[in-house]
C-alpha cells in the first residue's frame, strides 16, 4: 500500500488494462473504486461501490482510528474483538459462527502492520461526490440496510445528482454484506454487469 489514497490509486491506474473495464469495490475497496473511476474514468466501464459512501470519514471515526493505533503500539493487537464484529454485522446476524470466523481469519491474514498501514493511510480522505456527479459511467452503490459506516444520505444525494448512478440497499445485512447476504448480493452484481 502507498503512503496516501492517491498513491493507492496511483499504482491502480499503472495496473488498469488499455480496454475500458467493469470495477468492484467492497468497503475501503470501495472508496478506492470511486476515486479510481475518476482518475481513469476512460478507462472503466461501469462501478460497483459495495458498503461504502465516498466521503470523508467523521472526525470521530478518525480520532478513534488514531486511538486504535496508540493502543495497538502500546500493548499490542490480540486480533479482531467480538464488539467490533457487532458494529459491523446486522444483529440477525450475529449468532452466525461463520461470519465471524470469516472476519476473524481475515483480520488474522491481514496482519498487524497491514491493519496499521491501512489505518494511517486510509483516514484523510476526500469527499468524491462532486466529482462523482459528473462521471458518466454506470455506477451502482449497494450496502446493508443496516450499514452503519454507510452514509444513506450522502449516497441519496448522489443518486440525485447523477441520473448514472443506482442504489440498492440489501435488508437483513450490515457492513459484512458478502458475508451475511451473499446470495441477494451477487443477484445486485450480475444486474450490474447486464448489457445496458
Amino acid at each position: 500500500m502507498g503512503a496516501s489514497v492517491a498513491d493507492v490509486v496511483d499504482g491502480l491506474v499503472a495496473q488498469l488494462p488499455a480496454n475500458p473495464v467493469a470495477v468492484f469495490g467492497f468497503s475501503l475497496g470501495g472508496y478506492l473504486a470511486a476515486a479510481l473511476a475518476l482518475a481513469a474514468p476512460d478507462r472503466i466501464e461501469r462501478l460497483f461501490v459495495c458498503a461504502n459512501s465516498a466521503c470523508a470519514l467523521p472526525t470521530q471515526e478518525i480520532l478513534q482510528r488514531q486511538q486504535l493505533i496508540h493502543a495497538i503500539d502500546r500493548f499490542g493487537y490480540r486480533g479482531l474483538h467480538d464488539n467490533k464484529i457487532a458494529q459491523m454485522v446486522a444483529p440477525e446476524n450475529l449468532s452466525s459462527s461463520a461470519i465471524a470466523d470469516c472476519m476473524k481469519a481475515m483480520d488474522q491474514r491481514l496482519g498487524v502492520d497491514n491493519l496499521i498501514q491501512q489505518l494511517r493511510v486510509t483516514s484523510e480522505r476526500l469527499d468524491l461526490q462532486a466529482a462523482l456527479a459528473s462521471l458518466e459511467i454506470p455506477i451502482t452503490y449497494c450496502y446493508g440496510e443496516q450499514d452503519k459506516l454507510v452514509s444513506e444520505s450522502w449516497v441519496a444525494a448522489l443518486v440525485k445528482r447523477n441520473q448514472w448512478v443506482r442504489q440498492c440497499v440489501i435488508p437483513g445485512s450490515g457492513h459484512m454484506l458478502p458475508l451475511e447476504q451473499p446470495e441477494k448480493l451477487a443477484r445486485a452484481i450480475k444486474s450490474w454487469l447486464a448489457p445496458q
